[in-house]
């Protein structure tokens, strides 16, 4: 499976600010799943969308 670095990068992104949100205290485990899987979703969505257009 090859992967674009902009996933890649998108990625790691996400998990930056998971990673920023937990230090934080503002979130349990149970709601970063829930956040991580709904920013990992949309991101793939716009990028599917941008190589439709």
């Amino acid at each position: 499976m090859k992967r674009n670095v902009n996933d890649d990068q998108h990625i790691l992104n996400v998990i930056q600010k998971a990673f920023d949100k937990g230090q934080q205290g503002n979130m349990d485990t149970n709601t970063m799943i829930h956040w991580l899987k709904q920013e990992l979703q949309s991101g793939y969505t716009v990028d599917t969308n941008q190589k439709a257009l």
